[in-house]
């Protein structure tokens, strides 16, 4: 039996790789993927790869961790009711995980491939939402498709582009790692919002910011992410730009060109490998 519904694949390659897109899957009941396996893979991962957030929070600033909490194992295997956030990153650690993960990208493989090519760096993390729980307005620069396993939430996308994402704002994250954004009200009507339920599933653009919240519902959900040669190509580029600006040089910006960078790509990797980046 496919994990994802062929009917559907169709679509998904009418979207991929600049537009959000949905499919459908047959993921709901997997046996990895229950509040009790979940709570065993809480439990087999490094701790640092199993936080909890809280769930209310308006902004990057406010999604702070919680301290002193019940064990996540425990909060998970009660069934994800408390108003909080856990996340267990790095799933494809867990060979099990890793395998699930490989067969999604094998059967979206017709789409990913003539596009951008066989995905690279794949990582897993699961998400674990109580009721109402919101992921606040950031990006992750990296493809992701995001299945719904229980429950529902809304996914509200954005383009990679001003006002949502800025040159700063991606350098930062690739200087740093930080990828919250600031938010304002203007942007609520902007966003291509998805109500998503079990068995529906969401592509993320590269790079696309987008917000999260959880229905009224415990929520569970899985999301792949990958690289390709150019987005690996975007970062290296992306991490030479103060080098360029010290130079008196343009810095390369993703949104104003959407060729590959290859040759500043190139030079990106040198920079940092002889200590200049």
């Amino acid at each position: 039996m496919s994990l994802i519904d062929p009917l559907s694949v169709p679509q998904l390659a009418a979207r991929y790789p600049r537009a959000p897109g949905r499919v459908r899957h047959t993921l709901t009941g997997h046996r990895l993927l229950g509040y009790d396996a979940l709570a065993e893979a809480a439990r087999a991962m490094p701790p640092a790869h199993v936080e909890t957030r809280v769930g209310n929070a308006v902004d990057g600033e406010g999604f702070r961790k919680v301290e002193g909490a019940a064990p996540p194992d425990e909060t998970i295997a009660a069934g994800g009711t408390l108003p909080q956030w856990t996340m267990l990153r790095y799933i494809e650690q867990l060979p099990a995980y890793r395998a699930l993960l490989m067969e999604l990208l094998g059967e979206l493989a017709p789409v990913i491939g003539p596009a951008t090519g066989a995905p690279r760096d794949v990582k897993g993390f699961i998400f674990i939402s109580g009721p109402g729980t919101h992921t606040p307005f950031h990006f992750d620069a990296e493809y992701n498709i995001l299945f719904q396993i229980a429950g529902d939430k809304i996914f509200a996308a954005y383009p990679p582009a001003p006002p949502f994402l800025d040159l700063a704002q991606r350098e930062a994250y690739h200087r740093a790692g930080e990828n919250m954004l600031d938010w304002t009200p203007d942007f609520a009507a902007a966003g291509e919002q998805h109500l998503l339920g079990p068995g529906d599933a969401l592509f993320v653009p590269h790079a696309a910011p987008h917000w999260v919240r959880a229905g009224d519902q415990p929520s569970v959900s899985l999301s792949v992410t990958w690289q390709c040669r150019t987005s690996r190509a975007v970062a290296d580029a992306l991490r030479l730009n103060p080098l360029l600006r010290r130079v008196g040089l343009p810095p390369f910006d993703p949104a104003r060109r959407r060729s590959a960078p290859w040759v500043r790509a190139a030079a990106g990797r040198v920079g940092h490998r002889v200590g200049l980046l």
